[in-house]
């Protein structure tokens, strides 16, 4: 059996799908897997170290907002759908999953036409515009939060959490300290997310001298955002462009506190460590009703990036960092978050919902934990 990822142009629509499809190997390993993503994203380096073949075609974005992207978008489209086509022909999948992305439309709707089966998996609070033009195609959908249910026809949908990779769970505290060259303060973890956040960079450039004279700092930037500013500020400043899934894990085992987005992969791999944090939502996106859920359960300092200063910036990382119960009660509040420890979970209801229907299919097990997950 083979199954085809489609999604990217950022890393979250791909690390929840490589981490089912690592569960799904191990319980089948005669599976097989190849990935459909986009030409230029950061997806392709990572799908392709876990081992996953790579194809690419043209992203058909759909602008929210007047653009000349309109303009080219039937032509995009067109040239994605007959590749789509083409790689589907060629490689023949018994299953088509995506948890998001534009590149995954052409992929859903010209697998309906061929009489695949799709399953799409919805991260953030609110739905995402591709997830809801794939839903009428789809076999299944999942859910990160019971929230998103709602969203989507109550027949096919069910709400599972988000999982996460074990390999971004390996890190140890000793070894991230040696990997990073880090000294016995206390460390705080700053992440833009998978294609990293130029605002954060930037306020970083003024905070960062500041902070590294209390802390160590692991800063990821993104990748062609490293500046000059953030490579000069020294000695316990560790600065990164990316990490890769092992090195990630090293720095959250490290961690004592992070900044970040409010990306649902970030959330997610907060909530499996139960790491106190602060974060600032990307304006304007889905991170701001992510961000809401958060804060409504107390899990996380949530701070508004219209509200952010430099001064407002020190006085809220001051206030964290000498706030060790504070800390508690926000590692505990966020490791009850999200349900994370359910790759397993996933490829079991993906096979017995999605492919029981169709045959050449082979379910795992007779038995579905997912039936109590509601």
């Amino acid at each position: 059996m083979k199954i085809l990822f489609a999604g990217g142009g950022t890393l979250g629509p791909v690390t929840p799908l490589l981490a089912v499809a690592e569960a799904w190997q191990k319980m089948d390993p005669t599976v097989s897997f190849v990935w459909v993503g986009t030409r230029s994203g950061p997806e392709r380096e990572i799908v392709q170290k876990a081992g996953i073949a790579f194809r690419d075609i043209p992203t058909a974005r759909l602008p929210r907002y007047p653009s000349l992207e309109w303009l080219v978008l039937p032509f995009r489209l067109l040239a994605a759908c007959f590749l789509a086509w083409r790689i589907l022909r060629r490689e023949r999948p018994s299953l088509i999953a995506s948890a998001g992305g534009y590149t995954a439309v052409p992929v859903i709707v010209m697998g309906w036409l061929c009489r695949i089966p799709s399953w799409i998996h919805q991260q953030d609070v609110s739905p995402l515009l591709s997830n809801r033009l794939c839903a009428p195609f789809a076999q299944c959908i999942t859910t990160a939060w019971p929230s998103s249910l709602k969203d989507f026809p109550a027949s096919k949908t069910t709400h599972l959490g988000n999982p996460i990779r074990r390999v971004l769970l390996e890190g140890k505290k000793e070894t991230a300290r040696a990997l990073f060259g880090l000294d016995d303060r206390p460390t705080v973890l700053v992440v833009g997310g998978g294609t990293g956040a130029l605002w954060m960079n930037h306020l970083m450039e003024e905070v960062g001298p500041w902070l590294v004279k209390r802390t160590n700092v692991i800063h990821i930037t993104g990748k062609g955002k490293l500046t000059e500013p953030l490579r000069r500020i020294g000695k316990g400043y560790v600065v990164r462009e990316l990490l890769m899934p092992e090195e990630m894990s090293q720095a959250y085992a490290v961690a004592d506190l992070v900044v970040a987005r409010a990306g649902m992969g970030t959330l997610t791999e907060l909530a499996a460590w139960r790491k106190p944090s602060m974060l600032i939502p990307l304006p304007g996106s889905a991170q701001e009703r992510n961000a809401r859920i958060v804060a409504d359960v107390g899990a996380a300092k949530v701070v508004s990036q219209s509200a952010m200063t430099v001064n407002n910036f020190r006085n809220v990382l001051e206030d964290l960092l000498s706030d060790k119960q504070k800390q508690r009660t926000l590692s505990e509040r966020m490791g009850a978050l999200l349900l994370t420890d359910v790759a397993e979970t996933f490829a079991r209801h993906v096979q017995r919902i999605c492919l029981a229907p169709y045959p050449g299919s082979s379910a795992i097990s007779d038995s579905d934990p997912a039936q109590s997950v509601h």
